[in-house]
C-alpha cells in the first residue's frame, strides 16, 4: 500500500496517509474550489487501506490527526465521511484514535472538533488538544 501525500496549497491542507507509520494527518486551511475532487482520493485511499487489511488479515493501531486553521461547510461533510471510513477500520479489528488539534486560543476550532464528533454519532476515541506548533 502506497503512502498518499497531498501537498498543501493556499486553499487546501496537507494530507499524509502513511500506512507504514499508521499515522494519518490532514492539516491546514481547507476550502478547495472543488472539495469533491480534493477529497475523492483520500476517501478512496481509506477504502483501499481497509481492503488490504482485510486481504492480509491485519489489525493495526491507527491514529489520525486533524489540525485546521479554517475549513468551510463543504469540507465539514467530507470530514464526517472520513470519520466513517475510520470507523470502518474498527469493524475490521483495528484500534483507532483521533486527535483534533487546534491552535492556541482558537476556541471556535476546538468546538468545531467537538461538534464534528458529536454530530457524526460514531463511537471513536478522540481528544481535542491544543497544537504544539
Amino acid at each position: 500500500m502506497k503512502k498518499l501525500h497531498i501537498e498543501p496549497c493556499k486553499d487546501s491542507p496537507e494530507v499524509i496517509l502513511d500506512p507504514n507509520s499508521n499515522v494519518f494527518s490532514i492539516k491546514g486551511i481547507c476550502h478547495p474550489e472543488n472539495v469533491t475532487r480534493f477529497f475523492e482520493p483520500v476517501l478512496a485511499w481509506f477504502d483501499d487501506f481497509k481492503e488490504e487489511l482485510i486481504a492480509k488479515e491485519e489489525r493495526r493501531d491507527v491514529k489520525i490527526v486533524f489540525l485546521f486553521r479554517y475549513f468551510n461547510s463543504a469540507t465539514y461533510k467530507y470530514l464526517i465521511s472520513i470519520l466513517h471510513k475510520i470507523y470502518e477500520l474498527k469493524g475490521v479489528g483495528c484500534s483507532v484514535f483521533v486527535e483534533w488539534q487546534y491552535e492556541e486560543d482558537d476556541e471556535e476550532m476546538k468546538e468545531s472538533g467537538e461538534e464534528l464528533f458529536e454530530f457524526s454519532g460514531l463511537q471513536i476515541p478522540y481528544v481535542c488538544v491544543e497544537s504544539e506548533l
